[in-house]
Order: C-alpha cells, then structure tokens, then sequence
C-alpha cells in the first residue's frame, strides 16, 4: 500500500497540474483577425490615412515609438501573448520583417477601419475580414514551407483564433443614409451571417478553437458621444442597445455553429461588460475622465485621430480613451486580465 504522505503530494500535483492547464492552455500560436483595436501596425503598410505610425501614438510603447497601434501603449493582442508565454507582441501580417518563429507562434491580421462587411472598408481602404482570410491562407503556405504541411496542421489545430470586429460597421451604418434603409435589426442579422461564415472558412483551413468578442459599448466614445451633441456628454443609448441586441443574438448564434462545426469550441468575449464595469465605475479603477480622449478630442473637435499639433492630457492614465475611439494602454490591460480569467478557462 502507498504511503499516505506520497499519497497526498501525488494527489496535490496533480491536483496543481490540472488547475494550471485550466487557467492557462497551451495554445500553439494565437491569430488576431478585426479592427483597429487588435491592428498592431498592418495599415502600416497599406495606402491608407487610418494610420498611427506617427506621434503621438505610442508614447508609452517600449522605446516610446508609434508603431501604428491606435493607443498610447501595448494592445491586447500584445498583452494575451505575453500572458499566455507565447511572445512579447503580435507581429503584423503585413511586416517585411516577420521572422520563422514569429510566423510558427502567430501573427496579425487586424486592420484599423475594416468590418466583417466589405463596404465598411472602402470608405478608409483597408483589408475588410475578407482579405484578411485571404492573408491567412498566404500565412499557411509560409508556414508549410517552415514547419511541412503535418507540423503546420498541428499548430493551427492548437491555437487561438481571436476575432473582435463589428464596431467599424455600425457606426457607419448610423452616418450612412443609404445603410440606413436597412431596419437595423436586418443589418445585424446581416453583420451575424457574415461573422459566421468566416468563422466558417477558418474552420475550413484547420482553425478549431475561435474567440469571438461582442460589440463594445460604442455609444460612450467620445467621438459618438460628441456627434450626439449631448451637452451633458452622455453615452448614446440608442447605440448601446443595439450593440446589446447584437450581442445577445451573438451568443444565441455561437453554440449552434459551435454544433455545426464538428470537434470546435467558440468561446463568446463580452467586450460590452468588460468596458462597461469600467464606465460604470471609473474610480474604483482610477480613471477621472471617461467621455474624452486623452490627445485632441475636446467638446468640440469630432477628429477621429490624433496627430502631432493635437493638445495632450497631462495624466494618460486617468483617462478611458487615448483618441476619439481608442482605449488607453490601462484600459487594454484590464480588459486583458479580464479575457484570461473569464475567456482562456473555457478552452
């Protein structure tokens, strides 16, 4: 018969082992596809004016250099890598730069001002998520040529595929006349169908483990909070509804084609309760300002982005927002702490 003391030590380590892997998974590599809030610098190098390669952006970057992330710092993307050990940032698609094992752990495909609808991207000229799949079957062949095709299967079967976008095409849709003959109710079964069917093609090419975030509440940017001509600078409620409708249809959506897609799991990310806690509560996280950004965007001033004649906030982190949209670095961390206690447990 064992030893009790032996026992004991061989039930706490695997008792040790199993709640490590619950909270963190070993993922293989981690693959980001949206918007501006996981672009790490892909507009960098396309024709586009939705860039923040220029300062102020970056600021407080490692190096203090604007790398084309839309904030004063790192972005989750960056953040989740490091959290789950894989690397320190999230290297763009697009970078001429990208080495073996950047390409073996995972890259970006994000791109600011794009949507899951193409039309969304016309107006600002980036890579709509159809493009961005498309990048993504560039990505395979170079993976293949590095690892083989077995090896390359396997890496994608066992990593992360992250998809945070919807924002981009909503606030269109409410300045668009011509979207706006669609019941918005129609236009987010619209937006659903599309999400779902690139969720569809990733499977298609070997992704099996997908996260997916709602939409944000978009009504409390500055920037739609400025257009409302709100002058208490409230949050526009109508926007946040719908972005609730959405989200609530999301969830009901997600289990289904979880059913439908034979050995995948897709994990829902509540981006709207993530930020919201935040807005709802912003002094028990130590931020004062939550309606503006922290360079340039005043009462008046409707600039999307921040430039190097913006005036800037003496105290970055008391602020919710960087720019007219855009997060502070702070925010994004919370967020992120958030994502690994709440989202990588369900993997």
């Amino acid at each position: 018969m064992a030893h009790p003391v032996l026992l004991l030590v061989l039930l706490l380590s695997s008792t040790a082992i199993s709640s490590s892997k619950r909270i963190q998974p070993k993922f293989s590599a981690i693959f980001y596809f949206g918007d501006s809030v996981l672009d790490t610098g892909n507009n960098n190098h396309i024709p586009t004016l939705a860039v923040a390669n220029h300062v102020p952006y970056g600021r407080d970057f490692p190096g203090k250099k604007p790398t084309g992330r839309f904030s004063n710092g790192r972005l989750v993307p960056d953040l989740l890598n490091e959290k789950l050990q894989l690397k320190e940032f999230s290297p763009p698609f697009l970078d001429t730069k990208l080495s073996n094992n950047d390409i073996m752990t995972g890259v970006n495909f994000a791109s600011a001002g794009s949507g899951f609808d193409d039309q969304t991207s016309q107006l600002s000229n980036t890579l709509p998520m159809s493009t961005q799949v498309d990048l993504f079957k560039d990505y395979l062949l170079r993976l293949r040529d590095i690892v083989g095709h077995e090896e390359a299967s396997r890496i994608i079967a066992n990593s992360l595929i992250f998809i945070s976008s919807g924002t981009n095409d909503f606030s269109h849709y409410y300045r668009s006349s011509k979207r706006r003959k669609m019941d918005i109710s129609d236009y987010q079964d619209t937006i659903l169908q599309r999400a779902q069917a690139y969720v569809k093609e990733l499977f298609d090419l070997g992704g099996r483990r997908f996260c997916l975030a709602g939409l944000p509440p978009f009504g409390c940017t500055p920037i739609q909070i400025t257009l409302s001509r709100d002058p208490e600078r409230a949050c526009v409620d109508e926007q946040n509804r719908d972005a609730q409708v959405y989200n609530s249809k999301l969830q009901k959506l997600l289990p289904t084609l979880q059913g439908s897609l034979h050995g995948s799991k897709i994990v829902y990310l509540d981006a709207y309760k993530a930020l919201m806690e935040i807005l709802d509560d912003p002094a028990k996280y130590g931020f004062t300002e939550t309606t503006r950004g922290c360079c340039g965007t005043g009462l008046r001033e409707v600039a999307l982005l921040c430039n190097a004649l913006t005036p800037m906030c003496k105290n970055v982190s008391s602020y919710v927002f960087y720019d007219a949209v855009h997060p502070t670095e702070r925010v994004y961390r919370l967020v992120n702490d958030y994502i690994v206690k709440d989202v990588i447990p369900q993997f």
